[in-house]
């Protein structure tokens, strides 16, 4: 079952906190298009056509767009190699 998405509105803030530095980035949410699932933002003087390009273009990596900006929260199954150690470690028993 997919999580619930937040659908932002056209002049909402997203702000995107770093993890592993110090700071933040603003988008402004400049359109929403909830039939092609595309949400533009702008930050600073740039646009983006959707999340998820504004958030590669942030991070400098692909990144779920809808995760990177908060609107959705990430399953703990992706989390990470954690889980796989955990199955390994219960398998040995």
């Amino acid at each position: 079952m997919e999580q619930e998405k937040k659908w932002p509105r056209v002049g909402d803030k997203l702000v995107h906190q770093f993890r592993k530095k110090p700071g933040q980035i603003e988008a402004e949410v400049i359109s929403v298009d909830r039939g092609s699932g595309l949400i533009a933002l702008r930050i600073g003087d740039r646009v983006f056509p959707s999340l998820s390009s504004a958030a590669e273009a942030c991070s400098g990596a692909a990144a779920n767009g809808w995760i990177y900006w908060g609107l959705k929260k990430q399953s703990p199954r992706s989390s990470g190699a954690a889980s796989g150690i955990d199955r390994q470690k219960k398998r040995s028993r």
